[in-house]
């Protein structure tokens, strides 16, 4: 089985080279959504620390949710450098470039959707979704979630989606007792 490539344009200093898009490991557009309490709050949690890989010219994976003051590790697993930034409201920063088996990190200190690109690979894009509590998801490929210990009362919930936007549904907690809520957001899978 083939999958589709493209060849990218060198200017000499590395050999020409072919990328494989997507095709070449098993993804979902579920692992790019995230599920969380929409309803303003700050709720102090621990920070997390979490990976996003740059893999065959593609961050891996695409989207990340963390809490506030966590720290997400770049390394590089390509044979060329990297140089990951951002010039997002929530976080402005620039890693520098590096080489393979090198990692950088950056921790989060606000609450926003902090877009992430490579200054030398134009087509890698990441997102770094941070939350000031730590009611939030990623659904699972059967596009289940489950968001624990969120507190009683009436809270709006959204499903997120970077190209296909966010839908909101108001949910009443029980003290104790699970709630169900359904989404629908207008995914679609690469082929």
């Amino acid at each position: 089985m083939s999958h589709p490539a493209r060849r990218l344009a060198t200017a000499g200093a590395y050999p020409g080279r072919t990328v494989g898009i997507q095709g070449d490991r098993d993804t979902s557009e579920l692992d790019n959504v995230v599920v969380f309490v929409s309803s303003p709050m700050r709720v102090d949690s621990a920070p997390r620390r979490v990976t996003i890989r740059q893999t065959n010219e593609e961050f891996i994976p695409h989207v990340v949710a963390v809490t506030t003051g966590s720290t997400v590790e770049f390394p590089n697993d390509d044979l060329i450098f990297h140089n990951v930034f951002s010039l997002s409201r929530a976080a402005t920063f620039d890693l520098g470039r590096y080489p393979r088996n090198a990692s950088k990190g950056r921790t989060f200190t606000k609450p926003g959707v902090i877009k992430v690109f490579c200054h030398l690979h134009s087509h890698m894009s990441a997102i770094v979704r941070v939350f000031s509590h730590p009611y939030f998801a990623v659904p699972n490929r059967e596009g289940r979630f489950t968001i624990p210990n969120v507190p009683a009362g009436r809270l709006e919930v959204t499903a997120w989606h970077e190209r296909a936007g966010e839908v909101t549904e108001q949910a009443i907690i029980e003290d104790g007792a699970a709630t169900e809520l359904t989404f629908s957001l207008p995914l679609t899978d690469p082929e």
